[in-house]
């Protein structure tokens, strides 16, 4: 029986329900929960609002083409990772896809705990596409996530590819949001240099296979190291969104 390093866990997805809280009032008991909670919404608000703002601001820049804005809208542990290049590549893809963008059809934001996610539906020339974007207490970018059915051979080839050149930002943007929550790309280097200890330097990625299952697809891709030949079996869910890696090691 072969050992196995696991790269990634099977994640379950948490649903988290926002509390709000507000100061403290010296006023009557009834009137104080009113004025809390009036408290609490207005300052809610104004985030939510700038967490529209920005997401409108660096799909846009994204539109315009102007990659470089458009990353300067992400988190510093995005920002050190993942390129101007890298956002062109991914969005020029989904431009592959969807054909040229035509207008925002809704941006709604929502509070959980002290992040924001919003969510945004937009027209393309061929479809509509449905997006999620996360930001964090600060009003940064931490995940882009555009819901649609890709090619996951490819998706899984791509993901490969980015690691084996040091793009651990652009690998992360394969992950489902539940495993970016967990996986930065800082930690997905740590892993990947983890495995080469172990593998010696990456060479080359060769061939590679589906096999489809009723509720996942997993890609199996066939990778050369130094010292080892093996495979990564990479699980995607049914929107085509990485859920799991695992590689699998030589005996002893």
């Amino acid at each position: 029986m072969k050992d196995k390093i696991h790269i990634f866990p099977y994640l379950s997805v948490w649903l988290v329900i926002p509390i709000l809280l507000g100061g403290i009032i010296p006023i009557p008991i009834q009137s104080k929960a009113i004025a809390q909670v009036t408290q609490s919404d207005d300052s809610t608000s104004t985030q939510l609002g700038n967490a529209q703002n920005v997401t409108e601001q660096f799909i846009t820049s994204l539109v315009q083409g102007e990659f470089e804005q458009a990353r300067q809208y992400l988190s510093p542990s995005l920002r050190e990772y993942i390129s101007a290049t890298d956002l062109q590549q991914k969005w020029q893809k989904l431009l592959g896809n969807m054909g040229e963008f035509v207008q925002f059809r809704q941006i709604r934001p929502v509070a959980v705990f002290d992040t924001y996610t919003v969510l945004v539906t937009a027209n393309f020339q061929n479809s509509i596409s449905d997006f999620v974007v996360t930001l964090d207490r600060n009003q940064q970018i931490t995940a882009f996530d555009y819901l649609w059915l890709g090619n996951v051979q490819t998706s899984a080839e791509e993901f490969v590819d980015a690691l084996s050149t040091g793009r651990y930002g652009l690998a992360r943007s394969y992950l489902s949001p539940e495993l970016k929550e967990t996986f930065l790309p800082e930690t997905l280097q740590q892993r990947w240099q983890t495995l080469l200890t172990t593998t010696g330097p990456f060479k080359q990625r060769s061939s590679s296979q589906v096999v489809r299952s009723s509720d996942s697809e997993v890609v199996v891709v066939n990778l050369e190291f130094e010292n080892y030949t093996g495979s990564f079996a990479i699980v995607f869910n049914l929107l085509g969104q990485i859920v799991g890696v695992d590689f699998p090691q030589k005996q002893g």
